[in-house]
């Protein structure tokens, strides 16, 4: 396993898993993620998306450092929807953890993993799972990347799981692995978020934006105010009052674009 600095707990009981991908954009030899992220409780552990394929051995072996710092075996499985970085590894973790059952919105999980047909449990935005020290919640996805996109909500942390409903960019450069948004001095936050936008998630075009970002401000604000946002690509947010006011100017110069 290369060291970059993960699984790294950004909150206690939130550990961030990953690996870098390089590969080359405009000339630049940069780094993306697919992130994963442990959820513990005195109970039990909850893994929000399960990493991408070519991450599954590092994805086990960060496992293995958070179970020997005391982290409870895996119960709950969450993908935040049904794409391959933020599933695919779904049917190994649950032969890896033979008692855990996977949440969500899991209505064509049965014709991905039959033989886990069992083992798929359908959850509403507003359900909740207790760990013990801390409560995970479903969350409606307000900025969706398909119609069965979840977010979840970690009460104690106060940590938001938004998959690619946050995803400001899926590249960051050499010597910034394991680092927060905060931590990159140089992150164009508006320009890949609005990049993004722009070919993962084109029905901002023909959506009035402003009204997406005020249900985003209630959800943030008022229902489910975050200390952190751990999303599926990009870095996670440590200061949410500084780093996600970028994110929402970013979501709306995306929607501008015109062919």
């Amino acid at each position: 396993m290369r060291d970059i600095g993960l699984p790294r707990e950004l909150a206690p009981g939130i550990f961030w898993l990953s690996d870098c991908l390089a590969m080359e954009h405009e000339g630049m030899l940069v780094h993306a993620y697919s992130s994963a992220y442990l959820v513990v409780g005195s109970e039990s552990s909850l893994l929000v998306d399960t990493g991408h394929p070519k991450d599954w051995a590092t994805i086990c072996e960060q496992l293995d450092i958070c179970h020997a710092k005391g982290a409870p075996p895996v119960k709950y499985i969450m993908p935040t929807h049904s794409e391959v970085p933020h599933a695919a590894n779904l049917a190994s973790l649950l032969d890896r953890y033979p008692e855990a059952m996977v949440y969500g919105d899991v209505r064509d999980y049965h014709l991905i993993f039959p033989e886990a047909v069992d083992r798929l449990v359908p959850m509403k935005a507003g359900a909740e799972i207790d760990l013990g020290t801390t409560t995970f919640v479903f969350l409606e996805a307000v900025v969706k990347d398909l119609v069965t996109s979840l977010w979840g909500y970690s009460t104690a942390q106060r940590c938001l799981f938004p998959g690619d409903g946050f995803a400001y960019m899926h590249h960051h450069h050499q010597g910034e692995c394991g680092m927060t948004a905060e931590e990159c001095p140089d992150l164009p936050v508006e320009e890949f978020t609005a990049l993004f936008s722009e070919y993962a998630l084109y029905w901002t075009r023909f959506t009035d934006m402003d009204g997406v970002i005020a249900r985003l401000d209630a959800m943030l604000d008022v229902d489910y105010p975050v200390d952190l946002i751990a999303p599926g690509h990009g870095n996670p947010v440590l200061q949410p009052s500084v780093t996600f006011p970028r994110v929402k100017e970013g979501l709306l110069l995306g929607a501008s674009v015109t062919n």
